[in-house]
């Protein structure tokens, strides 16, 4: 009896823990906000899903006002596998064939790349013919949300 309520005790707290941990949310269940420099001003047909798309698989490369876009990537992060799986339609390794392609017939230039929200909102603050994509929870007055995708 004594060893059950000592077990009882240990693997009780021990087994909530693991299903509270487990219930967390992960960054990538959290919304995607397309972004742009608050200096720029942004084709509307641009800030639709589908122009995301043109413009994210290179099918896009200027802007209406004849400016060439300045695609601003975080693919190897959390939010940017759910934005090419969920906007893109693609898998990150698919949209880099693509983007090789591209490239080697000079139709466009590279995706720059960031490792962080915080570095896509440095650079496309910086650059009024950017865009780019961040979590929604990192958006702040640096940028302009043109698009959010839950």
């Amino acid at each position: 009896m004594m060893k059950w309520n000592l077990l009882r005790r240990l693997v009780a707290p021990a087994f909530l823990c693991t299903l509270l941990c487990c219930m967390n949310v992960s960054p990538v269940d959290a919304q995607i906000s397309i972004v742009i420099a608050k200096s720029s001003t942004l084709d509307s047909s641009a800030a639709t899903r589908v122009g995301i798309k043109e413009i994210f698989t290179g099918t896009r490369l200027k802007w209406a006002n004849g400016a060439k876009i300045s695609v601003i990537d975080q693919a190897d992060t959390d939010v940017g596998k759910k934005f090419y799986t969920t906007v893109i339609g693609k898998s990150v390794n698919d949209m880099r064939k693509q983007w090789a392609k591209l490239l080697l017939s000079g139709q466009a230039s590279a995706p720059v790349k960031c490792p962080s929200d915080k570095a896509v909102k440095k650079v496309i603050a910086g650059n009024p013919n950017a865009i780019g994509y961040v979590s929604t929870s990192a958006l702040d007055d640096t940028v302009k949300e043109v698009l959010r995708i839950p």
